[in-house]
């Protein structure tokens, strides 16, 4: 099988175990199994930490984020991540990340945080509580099933995140 292949087949195996955590799914603040979680420190709204994006794209993305941001104060991040730490899943890693890093603006709960961990080919969409009116769970699990992995299984991350934000534009206006 080929590597994108493969990539896409573990994606969708992702997004269908997805699928049943977003339904259950509630956005209060969880914890870590003991106190020696050490969050990366943000370098902006865009942080490749896993090296998949050139400098150029970087800047491209935080253009359209800032943008977005300008317009409606909501923010939208991005971490390609190394390391779970010692977290069961992506999903509360990135809540606990989210909340960390204070993505949004704190009395109005209205961040997105795009968190990509590369090791298990896994994406998560954790958006916060002020917007989930307008960007749902089930929203975010189809902007992520439809829009970022299939570009994500021709290896074009760029691509992937820039449509998946682009979408996720579109539902909070």
């Amino acid at each position: 099988m080929k590597f994108s292949n493969l990539l896409y087949s573990l994606l969708v195996i992702v997004c269908i175990g997805c699928e049943a955590a977003h339904s259950t799914h509630n956005h209060r603040h969880l914890t870590a199994q003991n106190d020696t979680v050490h969050f990366p420190i943000p370098v902006g709204l865009i942080n490749d930490f896993d090296h998949v994006l050139s400098h150029e794209q970087e800047a491209k993305l935080l253009q359209l984020v800032k943008q977005h941001e300008a317009e409606t104060t909501n923010q939208i991040a991005i971490a390609t991540l190394t390391s779970l730490q010692n977290y069961e899943g992506l999903e509360e890693y990135s809540l606990d990340l989210a909340n960390h890093w204070k993505i949004g603006q704190a009395d109005q709960d209205n961040g997105v945080l795009i968190a990509i961990y590369m090791k298990d080919r896994r994406i998560w969409i954790q958006n916060g509580t002020g917007i989930m009116h307008k960007l749902t769970d089930d929203e975010t699990l189809d902007i992520i099933k439809k829009v970022i992995v299939p570009e994500f299984k021709k290896n074009d991350f760029y691509t992937g995140l820039h449509n998946g934000i682009q979408e996720i534009i579109r539902e909070l206006k």
